[in-house]
């Protein structure tokens, strides 16, 4: 069954405490003088509404995107989506993380064409298996979702090894998702800084 873009949002997940960028909140990162999530938003923006996934609702709007508090914080990204598609009126969502840098609106839309086709979740696919961002989450996997948080099992990947995922979309993304940065570590994010000054082989500020 077909979808429409109007039921699909973006979902940026920003709900960590950013421990590994020492303490710094990862929502209000920067690459060339613009928030990290604010460029995931237009490349996304073909889509009418955003949602911001956090820990705590913070003072400072990024953008028009509205904020979603985390109900489950202890289960990572699978709490702050599961959150994301218990409350958000669409029927899925586009979910990248903040800390993830390099999405193009190429890759954006071909996973959002394959929604709009098939209304099925969608993700990427390289040698090494799914992968669960960038990636379209839909209210249909909201029980296999509460089953492993119930269990305890966070991992992602787990969503991938269930009957269910059986009924969705992996693409060939060994191409597209070599393009992405994941920003992890301050010494990661430095390293994208010096993209802007020639000296991203160094690792001196």
């Amino acid at each position: 069954m077909s979808r429409q873009r109007t039921d699909l949002a973006g979902y940026i997940l920003a709900g960590g405490r950013g421990k590994r960028m020492g303490g710094r909140q990862k929502l209000y990162l920067r690459h060339q003088g613009k928030y990290l999530a604010l460029w995931a938003m237009e490349t996304l923006r073909s889509l009418e509404n955003f949602y911001i996934s956090v820990a705590e609702i913070p003072e400072e709007t990024v953008g028009s995107a509205g904020w979603i508090t985390d109900f489950y914080e202890e289960a990572g990204p699978l709490g702050g989506i599961m959150s994301g598609l218990l409350l958000c009126p669409q029927d899925a969502l586009f979910v990248v993380p903040c800390d993830t840098f390099g999405l193009d609106e190429e890759m954006a839309e071909t996973l959002i064409r394959e929604y709009e086709r098939s209304g099925r979740p969608v993700f990427y696919r390289t040698e090494k298996g799914p992968e669960p961002f960038p990636g379209i989450y839909t209210k249909a996997m909201i029980p296999v979702m509460e089953r492993q948080r119930t269990a305890g099992n966070y991992r992602m990947k787990s969503l991938f090894e269930t009957e269910e995922a059986k009924e969705y979309t992996f693409l060939d993304g060994t191409k597209q998702l070599k393009k992405l940065v994941n920003l992890n570590t301050e010494q990661e994010y430095r390293r994208l800084q010096r993209r802007n000054d020639g000296r991203e082989n160094s690792d001196s500020e």
